[in-house]
């Protein structure tokens, strides 16, 4: 293997590990108060300094804003993915899901396209969020459209 592919399988497991944390944050968090804590293994992987990230509506967060969004999510939704594809070109990682979001009151299944990424040290600089969905959604919250 050369170097760059061992970057490239290195940076896809990063953004893998990344869905896995979100998914577990998510379930562990139901029956108690999410916390800042709860998302260090995110947190660790970002570039805390340079950090933004530009949600379904063009929303724009940097790491503060957005981990405030996370917060606000995990303690109402059960996030479950379902890897659909996921490649590596230089520093950036392409990955498309189908997230599985659940709520008391409802489910909603969405396609989503995150573009990650990278600086030269393997931290996340950017997170660019494309989605599809059914036209009528109400029963879950997606994260940026809190305010919709």
């Amino acid at each position: 293997m050369n170097d760059t592919q061992d970057r490239s399988e290195r940076l896809i497991k990063i953004v893998r590990q990344w869905s896995a944390d979100y998914a577990k944050i998510t379930r562990d968090t139901q029956d108690r108060p999410c916390t800042e804590a709860d998302f260090d293994p995110i947190a660790n992987v970002i570039d805390k300094e340079n950090f933004t990230r530009i949600g379904v509506f063009k929303d724009e967060a940097d790491w503060p804003l957005c981990l405030e969004k996370y917060l606000q999510f995990a303690g109402t939704s059960i996030w479950t993915d379902k890897l659909r594809y996921i490649n590596s070109v230089n520093n950036i990682v392409f990955q498309e899901l189908e997230e599985t979001i659940t709520r008391p009151h409802g489910e909603n299944v969405i396609y989503t396209m995150s573009v990650f990424e990278f600086n030269d040290d393997d931290k996340v600089t950017a997170l660019r969020v494309y989605m599809q969905q059914v036209q009528d959604v109400d029963n879950v919250l997606i994260l940026g459209t809190e305010n919709k």
